[in-house]
């Protein structure tokens, strides 16, 4: 009898909790989600139950299916089947926000804490208490990002967000590979580089490295003006530079027969090519170097101090107007031919030991060369010609003192390296002014 009251009291609790499940009440913590009836069979939409909460029947032929759903956050599904015990209230959380994420150009890919999640258009969840960090990418465009927080003490993440790529970028490939990058005139570090162009402007980038030339290029983001920057940009530092610093600081330094700079130059070696470099100034031994940027072929310096050798021949001489031009020397009309010939000869092998030719008769004279080297850096050679002018009733002669110099030691017969000289060396310096008093 016993074991029949206890079964019956059994079967009467399950009833009255059957019967007591056939409703349950179910709310939201957010008062303006709405609640959808589902499809047991997909997550279809059969119909709105209703706004922040509902009171749910519960069908013992379905599964009871609902979604819970508010903007800017993720919806929520439950199912109720009727043959579970349910507490009669229910309360359902939305916690997790849901952000709608559109980009712009259509194929640049979305990267959602380093995982590349989709193209155009995705729908990110960022978890309750966490963050997540979105990139956009797309070759040839300057990256997006954006970290999105869900945490009651951040900024809440907005339900919609947009992210047009404006602004262009060049993967600058250096060499040197240590290469310094500026762009704009400020350091960027060594090495390949991303370099953003922002939207309607350009950008100057300038690779530098000691020893070489720089580069610069101007980079432009405006499409209606200017073609689109490349994607990849390879600036090769392949012109050499050598600082060229002299002493004394004032002299010339010449390329090609120019004056480019005075004490200081940076001189530019292109590459396969070799520069001549000539240094001057008055008093001074002339310094001539190549500098080679050819393989197989020394390095140029990175810098060269030229100390410039003090010329003897130019302290051994005197600057004048009578090296290397015809003087015409009228012969006083009382002085006879005869005598006026040897006052000139005397005068002349008085400091040339040896005459080549002599002609009384033509009045024409040359002496041999006068060949005087000075500290083993430059040869002066000097020689007298003298050969009659006028007319015939009038004696004159035109005497030409010929100073000449070559670099180094050299022979008096290499004509090819001597250049005429603007300077007499101080022991023939008074012959022409002497021939001129004399005779006159």
């Amino acid at each position: 009898m016993r074991k029949k009251l206890y079964a019956f009291m059994c079967l009467y609790f399950v009833a009255v909790s059957v019967f007591a499940q056939s409703k349950i009440n179910i709310s939201s913590n957010l008062p303006d989600a709405k609640f959808f009836l589902l499809k047991d069979t997909d997550n279809t939409e059969v119909a709105e139950l209703g706004v922040g909460s509902i009171e749910l029947k519960l069908d013992k032929n379905s599964r009871n299916r609902i979604k819970v759903v508010k903007e800017g956050y993720e919806p929520l599904i439950k199912e109720y089947p009727k043959t579970m015990k349910w507490d009669k209230e229910q309360k359902i959380n939305l916690e997790n926000r849901l952000v709608d994420i559109s980009v712009e150009p259509y194929d640049a890919e979305i990267y959602v804490d380093g995982r590349m999640i989709g193209t155009k258009r995705i729908n990110m969840v960022v978890g309750k208490g966490k963050f997540l960090t979105l990139e956009v990418k797309k070759a040839g465009y300057a990256p997006l990002t954006k970290v999105y927080y869900n945490s009651p003490d951040r900024e809440a993440p907005p339900v919609k967000d947009f992210f047009e790529m404006k602004d262009r970028q060049v993967r600058l490939e250096v060499f040197p590979a240590d290469a310094t990058v500026l762009i704009n005139g400020a350091s960027k570090g060594r090495g390949t580089t991303d370099v953003t162009i922002p939207a309607s402007e350009c950008v100057t980038v300038s690779v530098t490295r000691e020893g070489f030339a720089e580069e610069t290029q101007v980079f432009c983001n405006k499409p209606a003006t200017d073609p689109v920057p490349p994607i990849r940009f390879r600036a090769a530092l392949e012109d050499r530079l050598v600082k060229i610093t002299t002493a004394p600081s004032d002299a010339n330094i010449e390329v090609a027969g120019k004056v480019l700079g005075v004490g200081k130059y940076d001189l530019k070696v292109p590459k396969n090519a070799c520069v001549e470099l000539r240094v001057t100034k008055d008093g001074f031994i002339r310094y001539v170097k190549n500098y080679c940027n050819q393989q197989n072929m020394q390095e140029p310096p990175l810098t060269e101090f030229v100390e410039m050798v003090e010329d003897e021949a130019y302290n051994s001489s005197i600057s004048t107007d009578m090296a290397n031009v015809r003087i015409t020397v009228p012969v006083n009309k009382t002085i006879p031919s005869e005598n006026a010939w040897k006052i000139l000869s005397s005068i002349i092998t008085r400091s040339f030991d040896v005459l080549e030719t002599v002609d009384y008769n033509t009045g024409y004279l040359t002496t041999a060369w006068q060949v005087q080297n000075f500290n083993g850096m430059s040869t002066i050679r000097t020689r007298v010609i003298v050969s009659s002018g006028g007319n015939a009733d009038d004696l004159t002669y035109v005497v030409k003192i010929v100073s000449q110099r070559a670099d180094g030691v050299t022979s008096v017969k290499e004509d090819q390296l001597f250049t005429d000289w603007g300077r007499l060396l101080k022991r023939y310096g008074g012959i022409a002014e002497e021939i001129q008093a004399r005779l006159k």
